[in-house]
């Protein structure tokens, strides 16, 4: 699908506009299904694969370029949407948002976006499951929920993931891996920053082995996308290709979801850190 539909876009929120075009409809019975019982879902093509590389060096133009940069800090990969229009249109994209309705239902929020690049020869990420969003704050070294949720819901979920591929993402360039179903109950606990802890140290059950499980890898070609709950457990291969591996993930909730609401959000937000960033 071409990215060239402008989507409506309110101050602060980012919404899509109502299609009947069944290419970006949103998902079946036996795909919300699939989706409650794996816990992951896809691949979906979003742009065409010559497309693909296309989108993400007119990002990275506006990412050097802006004058707005969305905070002040010297890691610069996460919330580039705020200040990046093809970002910006990229999360409200119809074939994204349509596809997220079926399982949060129609009001959806956009609530934080990472790059994540993986280097030739980069390292492969370690299997983890996020039980819950925290946020860091250095200046008070304490960590606060970044989400808290406010309202019962009959959808599948009030939060989910969508990982975008930019780039070849296959098991060379180090796709992500999933183990189906294991979002139905608590392998890990992770309340800390992912950088620089072994992901065995903080297993609930020692004897548990990932290996031992089902393990899908999710090869996607530039273009595609992955919609994925954190509960989830998941990782990614290391990159053993001469390619960079280019990868955006947009975070959603509904919009009853409170988010950042113990952030001072007058204080620099070079102070304060996000403790659940990986998503491999």
């Amino acid at each position: 699908m071409s990215g060239s539909q402008e989507p409506h876009r309110k101050k602060g929120v980012k919404v899509a506009e109502s299609t009947s075009d069944p290419a970006i409809r949103g998902l079946t019975a036996e795909q919300v299904e699939s989706f409650k019982e794996n816990g992951f879902l896809g691949p979906f093509d979003l742009y065409a694969e010559e497309e693909a590389p296309l989108v993400w060096s007119q990002a990275m133009i506006e990412m050097v370029t802006s004058e707005n940069k969305p905070h002040n800090s010297t890691i610069i990969n996460y919330d580039r949407h705020l200040d990046c229009d093809t970002l910006s249109r990229h999360i409200a994209q119809p074939a994204i948002v349509h596809k997220l309705r079926s399982l949060m239902d129609d009001d959806i929020m956009c609530w934080k976006t990472h790059i994540f690049e993986k280097e030739p020869g980069g390292s492969g990420t370690g299997w983890h499951q996020v039980e819950a969003f925290t946020m860091y704050n250095e200046s008070e070294t304490v960590s606060y929920p970044s989400l808290r949720y406010t309202e019962e819901s009959a959808a599948a979920t009030q939060e989910l993931f969508v990982w975008t591929a930019f780039s070849s993402t296959d098991k060379a360039h180090g796709c992500l891996r999933f183990l189906p179903g294991s979002h139905k109950q608590s392998y890990n606990v992770e309340n800390k920053s992912h950088n620089g802890y072994d992901y065995a140290e903080l297993k609930l059950d020692k004897d548990w082995d990932p290996n031992n499980h089902e393990i899908v890898d999710m090869e996607l070609r530039p273009g595609q996308f992955v919609i994925f709950l954190a509960k989830c457990v998941h990782s990614s291969h290391p990159n053993i290709s001469a390619d960079k591996r280019v990868g955006l993930v947009s975070r959603y909730v509904s919009p009853s979801v409170r988010v950042y609401e113990h952030i001072d959000r007058s204080a620099d937000p070079a102070t304060r850190s996000n403790s659940t960033t990986t998503a491999a």
